[in-house]
């Protein structure tokens, strides 16, 4: 694309079906989001380690010794590692290749023994049940209604009898406040989205049918060249994401308070934690309770 097609472009803002979630899996990309993910600097895509800490210890109080962890989308691995080092048997899976091998890398020179794997968590499934199963940093937001609902049916179904589901999500507001933000620009000398310097252009869409927030970003080098980026995030109301748990099989119990899991400054009233619980004592048939246990 140059710029000539985006001065064109007119009317409502639309992604195409490769634009809908931003390139996780792409080598170079994931390997600049990598790092974003190690800075201390901000909290955009990680949380600075002081609040994670504060968060683990939570998650660890909740936990029998020696619980298996599931963590989906669980980045460069730093609470998988944080609650392995406090012995308990975690799996992290995550689409980003650069962060999963430096999650395993992490964990080898910690002598730790975490099964990490480099693979879609829509598409995962696993040999052994799980007593507790996480998801962080509004992760179900990305999701397509119908991904997030066959997602939270799955996790049912690998858990073990009255294990527990964590789901950091975001509120109804914020998602929509997102897609309402006005367009934007900044100069980049490198950024996130491109390695060479380049401005970036942000556009945003609210779908209030589909309750979908989209955001289109133009990355624009010296040269004329335009690369587009895109993703989506679905919103959900309180009793919407009470619903999705329940027809899951789930029941919602109490959750952590702000001081047991803080959310730091930037996210305050814009994530919220759900936790719940198997309502069943069934197992999937597919996994077999004593299989696969690292």
């Amino acid at each position: 694309m140059d710029l000539s097609t985006l001065i064109s472009v007119t009317g409502r803002l639309q992604l195409s079906a490769e634009e809908s979630k931003i390139p996780w899996d792409e080598p170079a990309f994931s390997q600049r989001m990598l790092e974003n993910h190690l800075s201390q600097e901000h909290d955009w895509a990680s949380r600075r380690q002081t609040v994670i800490e504060q968060q683990v210890a939570w998650i660890a109080s909740q936990l029998p010794a020696g619980a298996r962890v599931l963590d989906l989308g669980c980045g460069p691995g730093f609470y998988t590692r944080r609650l392995a080092e406090r012995g308990f048997r975690c799996t992290g899976v995550d689409f980003s290749p650069a962060s999963i091998e430096w999650a395993r890398q992490q964990a080898q020179a910690g002598e730790l023994n975490i099964d990490y794997i480099h693979q879609d968590i829509r598409t995962y499934w696993p040999e052994a049940p799980f007593d507790f199963i996480m998801m962080t940093f509004g992760e179900l937001n990305v999701f397509s209604v119908a991904d997030a609902r066959a997602l939270i049916t799955r996790c049912e179904k690998w858990m073990k009898p009255h294990g527990r589901l964590l789901a950091e999500v975001h509120t109804f507001d914020e998602v929509k406040r997102q897609g309402m933000a006005p367009a934007s620009w900044q100069r980049c000398p490198q950024g996130l989205f491109l390695a060479v310097p380049h401005l970036l252009l942000t556009e945003n869409a609210w779908d209030e049918e589909t309750q979908i927030s989209s955001t289109l970003f133009w990355a624009i080098e010296d040269n004329g060249r335009v690369t587009r980026f895109g993703s989506q995030m679905t919103a959900w109301r309180d009793e919407e994401y009470f619903r999705l748990l329940g027809d899951a099989g789930f029941t919602v119990v109490q959750s952590p308070d702000s001081h047991s899991w803080p959310v730091s400054e930037t996210f305050e009233g814009r994530l919220f934690t759900l936790l719940a619980e198997k309502s069943t004592n069934q197992i999937s048939p597919d996994i077999q309770p004593n299989a696969g246990v690292k």
